[in-house]
């Protein structure tokens, strides 16, 4: 879903872009993405061990499936009623008396299952209703539960809850009655009784009758339009495919019908279609091209187009800019054409309706990966150029949400759809294939797709298909960047003396934030040329010497912006070689604490890239002398470090922190702090 007054909706380079689809159409572009430029890497460095976060899967319903919904409406188009019938068919999962559904502000008249009428009873400030079974029903019993329910006047109802939305042609601008369903996230059940859950999927059926001269745009492929007699019409849809409830609608009016078809696969196209009014077929028409060619450039990218049809209907009055329902989107008549929007509702297509959220805490799944997609397809038009462009418009480190998690907009007590969701997500995304190199990153997408296609999946699930994609544990970087707040704040200071050039690159950002265990690319330039050194940076403050036979005209951090962060304030210069560090452990900071601390510490030695390592340990006790926690448990090189505690799940109190060096010579050094965990 594209919200109003997004990026998308502003942030538009019509001349640069047109110049770029241009070329496109002509068959100029390739729509391939760009391979990675290559890297000198130093060997990994200094890791820090990341707590490892245990996320449930997605959840699901434990006494029934749903197998499918076959919804009949009827709808008079002359105020915001209608009537309807929906028969859902599921199997028990477990031996069951009743059923729960979800409905909210729903006139349920009678329900028969199995041919036999049901009593029923309605909640609403629960937002569902149980119908009794009349005994106890088997696990495996396939049901057929068929709901008669009519949407009535005079309902008080949440303005923006309204699950179906209705507009006179009185209203002005407005050229015929519009009627239109909208659920996300949780408003199917305001328009139909369902099971309304993210994590559940079906097929879908509707047949809507409208009066003659109406169009009834839904889900899936059109078999046919029937005369209802009354001067009415019915629309007959059908999606095969596995959907979720809040991607299911209908959208009613006046429409034309601009169409074309692609190929998708040899002797094989589909319908590429808009339903608009007639003032607006013109360009929907001429725009089809462009949306054929984003639909090919993306399945290039994710794998082929996965639904039999890619349909759009454009209408006004609508509160967001689009509304990726499955193979139907929903665009506001404002922006139709808009490039950034209809890519963004069209990639939902792969991530967010072929692969759906499993809860709305992972609702970035969806639009993160839609709002990258933006990029993407630029990138597909104009390289890494158009790439960076694009992302630059994206990016906005002073937006307040920005400092939050990705994770659990609401949790965090912000709005499901906030830009912490979009745009950082976008940038966290384009921040994970700078670690991951292209070829792994589009792996990773591709095996999402296989795992997860037709499902609903979590965060948990796409870091797992990370892991298996790059061969290695991606856990820690969704600690930091998805579970996390904030972002990392960089500053960088060089030197170079004796043959090697020093680094000291500083994590300024807020100390309740993580400490970035991240690959930062350190780019040397000389003139005429440059090169590009990896390091890993594991601290607040790190210091590296890399070998280098000349000293360079400067020194830049990620000049390619592959990854998120902010400029930080100047350092002072890395600690030069051989200098004796002597052992040193500091107060952690903060200090009372609520959450997570750091611990400033020094392991003793000559600072070189070739000093041997120190047998390191830094542990966490409590008032009794228990172990609470065990920060570090390996060799160190000499050098400056942090140490990150999380108290969480512990109780208030005093605890604390011991370290313990012994270095190669047999020296052993030992320091003891005290901290304080508030809650």
């Amino acid at each position: 879903m594209t919200p109003a007054g997004a990026r998308g909706l502003s942030a538009i380079r019509p001349l640069a872009l047109a110049a770029l689809l241009a070329g496109a159409l002509a068959g100029e572009a390739s729509g391939q993405v760009p391979a990675a430029v290559p890297e000198k890497r130093l060997p990994a460095g200094r890791a820090h061990a990341v707590p490892a976060r245990t996320v449930s899967p997605a959840p699901e319903n434990p006494v029934y499936h749903v197998v499918s919904y076959r919804l009949d409406l009827t709808a008079a188009m002359v105020d915001e009623n209608f009537g309807g019938r929906n028969l859902i068919t599921l199997v028990l999962k477990a031996p069951a008396d009743s059923l729960v559904f979800n409905q909210l502000w729903l006139q349920i008249d009678s329900v028969v299952v199995n041919g036999t009428p049901c009593a029923f009873a309605l909640s609403d400030p629960s937002e569902q209703f149980t119908v009794q079974l009349g005994s106890t029903l088997p696990a495996g019993d396939t049901l057929r539960c068929a709901v008669w329910y009519r949407r009535l006047p005079g309902v008080a109802r949440e303005s923006d809850r309204l699950g179906y939305y209705y507009f006179q042609d009185t209203l002005p601008g407005l050229p015929a009655n519009l009627g239109y369903t909208m659920s996300e996230p949780s408003d199917a059940r305001c328009w139909m009784p369902c099971y309304d859950q993210p994590w559940e999927k079906s097929t879908s059926e509707m047949f809507v009758t409208v009066p003659q001269g109406y169009v009834a745009a839904s889900n899936g492929i059109l078999e046919g339009v029937t005369d209802a007699g009354g001067g009415n019409a019915t629309w007959h849809w059908v999606e095969a495919h596995q959907i979720a409830t809040y991607l299911m609608c209908s959208t009613i009016s006046k429409f034309t019908n601009p169409a074309s078809r692609l190929a998708v696969a040899p002797g094989d196209t589909i319908p590429v279609e808009y339903f608009v009014w007639q003032r607006d077929s013109l360009a929907a028409a001429a725009f089809l091209p462009v949306v054929r060619l984003m639909i090919t450039n993306l399945g290039k990218l994710y794998g082929p187009y996965p639904w039999d049809k890619y349909g759009m209907t454009a209408i006004v009055p609508f509160a967001y800019g689009g509304m990726e329902h499955q193979t139907i989107t929903t665009l506001n008549e404002y922006v139709a054409t808009d490039t950034d929007v209809v890519v963004h509702e069209l990639s939902h297509q792969w991530w967010g309706d072929l692969v759906t959220c499993g809860t709305w805490k992972d609702i970035w799944l969806n639009e993160s990966f839609a709002t990258y997609s933006e990029a993407l397809f630029h990138e597909t038009l104009g390289g890494r150029a158009a790439l960076r462009n694009e992302l630059a418009g994206m990016l906005n480190l002073d937006v307040l949400s920005w400092t939050d998690a990705v994770y659990d907009p609401e949790g965090q007590g912000i709005y499901l759809f906030s830009d912490v969701v979009y745009s950082k997500g976008a940038w966290v995304l384009h921040t994970l294939r700078g670690v991951m190199g292209d070829s792994a990153f589009f792996r990773t997408l591709r095996l999402w797709r296989q795992l997860y296609g037709q499902k609903s999946a979590v965060t948990a699930d796409f870091a797992s298909t990370a892991g298996m994609a790059s061969g290695s544990d991606m856990s820690w970087f969704f600690n930091e960047w998805i579970y996390g707040p904030g972002y990392p704040v960089y500053s960088l200071a060089f030197d170079w003396e004796g043959g090697a050039l020093g680094v000291r690159i500083a994590q300024q950002q807020d100390p309740t934030w993580p400490t970035y265990r991240m690959p930062l690319p350190v780019r040397v330039y000389y003139p005429g040329r440059d090169s590009t050194f990896t390091v890993w940076d594991t601290a607040r403050v790190q210091d590296f010497r890399i070998p280098l036979a000349a000293p360079p005209d400067s020194v830049a951090l990620d000049p390619d912006r592959n990854l998120l962060w902010k400029q930080g304030s100047p350092i002072g210069p890395p600690v030069p070689a051989g200098t004796l560090l002597s052992f040193s452990l500091g107060q952690n900071y903060p200090n009372p604490f609520n959450g997570t601390t750091e611990i400033p510490y020094v392991v003793p030695g000559a600072f070189s890239t070739s000093s041997a390592p120190a047998a390191v340990s830094l542990v966490v006790y409590d008032v009794l002398g228990r172990r609470v926690a065990t920060l570090v448990d390996a060799p160190q090189a000499p050098g400056e470090y942090f140490a990150r505690f999380d108290g969480t799940g512990l109780a208030s109190g005093v605890y604390f922190y011991r370290l313990e060096t012994a270095t190669p010579g047999g020296t052993t050094s030992k320091g003891v702090g005290k901290m304080v965990l508030v809650r």
